[in-house]
């Protein structure tokens, strides 16, 4: 079997996960030692191809006031694991922050700085594991170099042996401590998808901001699909890649994953869901109208 690149690291729970072979267990101990969380800080946090991009952006036009500016965005919204690779290192690069830093992560909730007692605020946005699958699984090939076969992918998926550990124990910690913190909002791509406007207010409300519908309108137009794709500081077309798989912005879809779930992997996800989610409160949208766990 076909096997990701990637680097063995602690998951702050006593076990081990696998990260991105770029990140490695000494960039996440100097996050852990050096890195301070300031009031007013935003993390938009993940499991990777989960609409990160996409709400970094919203997060992002928001916070200054629709103007997009000349930056790219993994500059405007810096990705914290790899703070400790920014030319002059991480500390000479946090100086260069405005005062209400952005921030992107797809640390697990044991991984992530403490908030302490600041204002800081975190967006975590969940996407339905198939969908993340399979995003993942061209994300991988055209980025990371991956090699294997979808089915192959899909077991690994399962397996947690891609993105940033296991799907389920990323998002669930996130899930229960989103209850328990209101510094900490936990919303739905699908959601987000079905009702763009209306959770770009939803945004603007929890990063305590104002935002009249004539910004609400700014942000849901330059964050669209169409816009983010031909934008130069936002389409990530300056990452490297292979040139016949897809680009950073695949499809952006809600239900992709049936063209290429068979009808036993689909089976085969659905009691994974219903398991790992049972009582938990939390539901996904799979776009062929089930919701599960039910």
């Amino acid at each position: 079997m076909a096997q990701l690149q990637s680097n063995v690291v602690r998951d702050g729970n006593g076990g081990q996960i696998k990260f991105p072979v770029f990140i490695s267990q000494a960039d996440l101990d100097l996050i852990e030692k050096e890195f301070v969380v300031e009031d007013g800080d935003v993390f938009v946090v993940t499991y990777p191809r989960s609409g990160t991009t996409w709400t970094e952006q919203m997060v992002h036009l928001l916070v200054n006031h629709g103007e997009q500016g000349e930056q790219r965005l993994t500059d405007a919204v810096p990705w914290l694991e790899t703070l400790p690779h920014r030319p002059g290192g991480m500390i000479e690069f946090l100086k260069t922050m405005p005062q209400r830093r952005l921030f992107t992560s797809h640390l697990p909730h044991a991984l992530m700085p403490p908030l302490r007692d600041t204002t800081a605020k975190v967006i975590y946005v969940a996407r339905n594991p198939k969908d993340v699958a399979v995003s993942t699984y061209f994300h991988n090939q055209s980025k990371l170099g991956y090699e294997g076969t979808w089915e192959e992918h899909f077991q690994e998926f399962l397996n947690g042996d891609v993105g940033c550990g296991p799907y389920f124990d990323h998002i669930l910690p996130w899930w229960q401590a989103s209850q328990k913190d209101e510094r900490i909002l936990f919303l739905k791509y699908e959601d987000m998808k079905h009702d763009h406007a209306g959770n770009v207010a939803r945004l603007a409300s929890f990063l305590d901001l104002y935002a009249d519908q004539g910004l609400i309108d700014r942000v849901v137009a330059l964050s669209s699909f169409k816009s983010m794709t031909s934008n130069e500081t936002t389409n990530f077309d300056w990452i490297p890649q292979k040139a016949d798989k897809p680009k950073h912005f695949r499809k952006g879809e809600i239900g992709d994953w049936r063209n290429y779930f068979s009808a036993e992997q689909s089976l085969q996800m659905d009691d994974f869901v219903i398991k790992k989610l049972k009582d938990s409160g939390l539901q996904f949208d799979f776009g062929d109208g089930v919701t599960l766990p039910s």
